[in-house]
């Protein structure tokens, strides 16, 4: 311990001078980083961001405040006018760039003013240490002056000081609710803070100061005189008329559903959405124009040939149980207009063709026996005939071709989910609208016919989300589907022309709950909704007489184009035997796994993954047959099979008559 003693007291006094400060900054810089560490800045306020929705011009359409009521958007120096800054700087913080969030010299001047005068002249606060008190509001005391200072340093320390100013644009109170310069100017102006007036600009930079008492819509005088000191104090000539420059504006409120439905994904601050006011307005006097179901309500989506939402009418503001409510974004049963889709699944699959004759006729399916909606049976039909007359039967035969699992799994692979009741598993039903289905993926589905088979998703905000689009069926399918529904027949009393490009399928759902119509011409595509919000039925409300009409004028008011997927398919080869008459099926049918599949079912570690069966027709309960031998199928379970080795295997079923299908695989 001497040694050591003596070897300090031997060192020079420069030395042990340099080696103590050493010692000290460390202490100190040890201690700050663990307050820092330990009393982060609370940024919860400047977190809680108002939602504003604008259109594609870049007007105001729709807005929400923030969770704790504020009208308080995101702001940085980029989306603000320049001469608004430095107006801001002059007046608040000439030194903001040089100080480390406490200016000295501030403080001095604004100590030795009340010295002399015995009184505050200016202020010694800088804009950080604004900036901390909008973060934490406090009464004004030397006390919160100093956490205000310490705060200010650890935010400058932080954030650098672009980022302490765009945290004050973002948090600058502007009178009343209303916080940040692009809150203020959208407000008080009808603008954006991009470009503002000298007037504006000395208003936003004084309204911080005494937000009460300087409002221009309640005091309109103080905010003229206030405004006018500023620009005066920055040498800045006063213009004449003052007033004329302060207006107030307010955010519209036309685009309710959008609104929340981006508030609920999360989005907050400004957004730029794909919706087009004219187009917005022009929708919703359509549905308003038009008498509703009794007690019931409309609702309408419109998508660009881009896959972008031009109009979003979640209801039309009628008066009804539920009528608020979003019905692009409600789950409701489709009816028939999945039809269209079961088809092309079942021509991409090369089951079924156009021109293929099938039977409509009375048809038991296992436990399933649906009818027409006009209890009538049409005989032999071709697939073209049953889709454009909506026939129940052939749909349900195509579905039972094709297997109800396979059909969701596939719109589910490509972004469209089919909601079934708790418990439920896939069946025939779905062919009938034996699901729930939102507007929103209806539409994808029907936009899909227009861009060659390819899903994308409904964007709603600019620029779109950079997702690709899924290939739910071929280009050609696609053709041959818009094909067929153009020649759907129109409404009673609706004119209806060879050359037409409309290709539309409308849809009433079990108890005339539901009435729908989606249609797409010219890569447009309108989906229409009629009914009650609260799911009560409304008698006599049909998909073709009451969506369809509605659907057609709310279609004749878009832009007119060349039908991107409309072109003709070149002449066909004659039908194979097997698709000129689909063959009535007495007994049961295995679906899955298909006859010749190849199915990796054992991995690396050599487990077996089961393999899942699936049977149709024929009279249920099934028995499944294993190379001959029995496969045990717990009672409620669907039936699987875990293969003991790989190989090739015989697959059957036999219905509870005693008739039998069966497939062969081979299992890696």
């Amino acid at each position: 311990m001497s040694d050591s003693k003596n070897r300090w007291k031997s060192l020079p006094s420069w030395a042990r001078l340099t080696m103590m400060g050493g010692a000290a900054c460390l202490v100190t810089t040890t201690l700050l980083l663990t307050l820092d560490r330990l009393f982060p800045p609370d940024l919860h306020r400047a977190q809680a961001q108002a939602l504003v929705l604008y259109d594609t011009t870049g007007a105001p359409l729709d807005g929400r405040v923030s969770t704790d009521g504020s009208w308080r958007l995101t702001t940085n120096r980029a989306a603000v006018d320049p001469a608004y800054l430095a107006l801001l700087l002059r007046t608040e913080d000439r030194r903001f760039w040089w100080h480390p969030g406490v200016d000295p010299f501030s403080i001095l001047r604004a100590a030795g003013q009340l010295v002399l005068r015995g009184h505050i002249v200016s202020g010694g606060s800088t804009l950080a240490m604004q900036t901390a008190r909008l973060l934490t509001p406090h009464r004004h005391t030397w006390r919160g002056k100093v956490e205000d200072a310490l705060r200010a340093l650890q935010l400058e320390w932080r954030y650098g000081h672009a980022g302490v100013l765009d945290l004050y644009l973002s948090l600058a109170p502007e009178g009343g609710a209303i916080e940040g310069t692009a809150a203020g100017s959208l407000f008080w102006f009808g603008h954006s803070a991009a470009h503002l007036s000298p007037a504006e600009a000395a208003l936003l930079v004084a309204l911080p100061r005494r937000p009460a008492v300087l409002r221009p819509d309640r005091h309109p005088q103080a905010a003229q005189q206030a405004a006018a000191l500023v620009l005066a104090r920055a040498g800045t000539p006063v213009p004449d008329g003052l007033a004329q420059h302060f207006g107030t504006a307010h955010v519209p409120h036309d685009a309710p559903s959008v609104l929340t439905y981006l508030w609920r994904t999360g989005a907050r601050g400004p957004v730029r959405t794909s919706l087009e006011r004219p187009m917005q307005e022009t929708v919703l006097r359509i549905l308003r124009a038009t008498p509703p179901p009794r007690l019931g309500g409309w609702a309408a989506l419109v998508l660009r040939p881009d896959s972008s939402v031009a109009a979003w009418a979640g209801n039309a503001g009628n008066d009804c149980p539920g009528c608020a409510m979003d019905m692009v974004t409600a789950w409701r049963s489709p009816g028939s207009t999945l039809k269209p889709f079961i088809y092309a699944l079942a021509f991409q699959r090369g089951v079924l063709a156009p021109d293929t004759i099938l039977h409509d006729r009375a048809t038991r399916f296992a436990n399933y026996a649906p009818r027409n909606y006009d209890r009538v049976f049409h005989g032999s039909t071709t697939v073209r005939t049953a889709l454009q007359q909506s026939y129940n039967l052939p749909a349900v035969r195509a579905l039972d071709l094709i297997g109800a699992r396979y059909f969701r799994a596939t719109l589910q692979d490509n972004g469209v989910e089919l909601r079934l009741p708790k418990g439920a598993t896939p069946s025939l039903a779905l062919a009938l609208g034996g699901a729930g289905v939102r507007m929103l993926d209806l539409a994808r589905l029907y936009n899909a016919l227009a861009h060659e088979g390819l899903s994308t998703p409904p964007s709603v905000t600019e620029p779109a989300p950079d997702i690709q689009p899924t290939r739910l069926f071929s280009s050609a399918v696609a053709r041959q589907v818009l094909g067929i529904l153009r020649g759907t027949p129109l409404p009673n009393g609706m004119q209806d022309s060879p050359a037409r490009s409309l290709a539309f399928k409308t849809g009433t759902s079990y108890g005339q709950r539901d009435a729908w119509a989606a249609g797409v011409q010219a890569g447009w595509t309108v989906v229409v909704w009629a009914g009650r919000p609260d799911g009560a039925s409304s008698p006599g409300i049909t998909g073709l007489h009451v969506a369809a009409p509605v659907m057609t004028r709310i279609m004749d008011t878009l832009p007119a184009g060349p039908d991107t997927v409309g072109t003709p398919l070149r002449a066909l080869a004659p039908l194979a035997p097997s698709l000129q008459v689909l063959p009535e099926h007495e007994g049961p049918r295995v679906l899955s796994p298909p006859n010749g599949a190849v199915i990796e079912s054992f991995g690396p570690d050599g487990a077996a993954t089961p393999v899942g069966l699936e049977a149709s027709g024929g009279a249920q309960p099934y028995r499944w047959m294993i190379n001959n031998q029995p496969l045990a199928t717990p009672p409620g379970l669907a039936a699987s099979w875990q293969p003991d080795g790989p190989g090739f295997a015989h697959v059957a079923v036999v219905d509870a008559l005693g008739r039998a299908s069966s497939v062969t695989i081979q299992v890696h």
